[in-house]
């Protein structure tokens, strides 16, 4: 059982290789991929903070429907379908609360290299992320000054577009037109099965990235081609 575990995970690694070094694009989101933005409990803390401060603008019964909502990008999409007029204090609240965190966080393992190599082969690479675009450089450039100015773009959270936020796919279908690459030419790495769906609604393969193995078997079962644990598992040799 182990053989078989161990080849089938080093077919997942191939695979999802072979799909990146391909690629003529690379999306990737931010959080999950290459940083861990709220580790630990802290997006549930971030999570409660956002559903208290929905509270404290739109009344209690708003922060009632919030109740459901996994984290705080997904109580901004229910507060901007429920109670559009505190959007904007909310998301500057939201904004302030990514970037605090961002100071404090390193990037994932491997992240700035993979970002480097994928560069270095002429991909083209997209951050595509529900987070403020703001915290992509405050976690990269520490650590690799401007490596964030050599991106081709990042997209991240729109105030006016929150409808944008994936798993809608605009975000990818913006980065597809930015670029003038096509679907099939293109790979998105993502971490949660609204990646997933993003990719899968653009028509963009997705390859899932996730430490759990559970986690790894869902997005596999949501249509990812393959899973890894780390971008690191996608570096090419040199």
């Amino acid at each position: 059982m182990a053989e078989e575990q161990e080849a089938w995970s080093d077919a997942q690694r191939e695979r999802a290789r072979q799909q990146v070094t391909s690629a003529a694009l690379v999306l990737v989101d931010f959080d999950g991929p290459l940083a861990r933005l709220l580790p630990g409990d802290r997006w549930r803390e971030v999570a409660a903070q956002v559903r208290a401060r929905a509270g404290e603008l739109g009344g209690p019964e708003l922060e009632t429907a919030l109740d459901g909502a996994p984290d705080h990008v997904q109580c901004l999409r229910r507060v901007h379908e429920l109670a559009p007029g505190i959007v904007p204090p909310l998301v500057e609240e939201v904004t302030r609360l990514e970037l605090a965190a961002a100071a404090q966080v390193d990037p994932a393992d491997y992240a700035v290299e993979f970002i480097e190599q994928c560069l270095d082969r002429g991909s083209a690479v997209v951050v595509v992320t529900n987070n403020d675009p703001h915290v992509v450089a405050r976690v990269l450039d520490p650590h690799r000054p401007r490596l964030s100015a050599r991106l081709t773009a990042i997209l991240g959270r729109d105030p006016d577009r929150l409808d944008a936020l994936k798993p809608s796919p605009a975000m990818l279908l913006d980065a597809l037109k930015l670029t003038g690459a096509q679907a099939q030419d293109a790979v998105f790495l993502g971490d949660s099965v609204t990646d997933v769906e993003a990719g899968r609604a653009a028509g963009v393969p997705v390859v899932g990235v996730a430490e759990e193995a559970e986690r790894r078997a869902e997005l596999l079962a949501a249509g990812a081609l393959a899973a890894v644990p780390g971008v690191g598992h996608l570096l090419r040799p040199r």
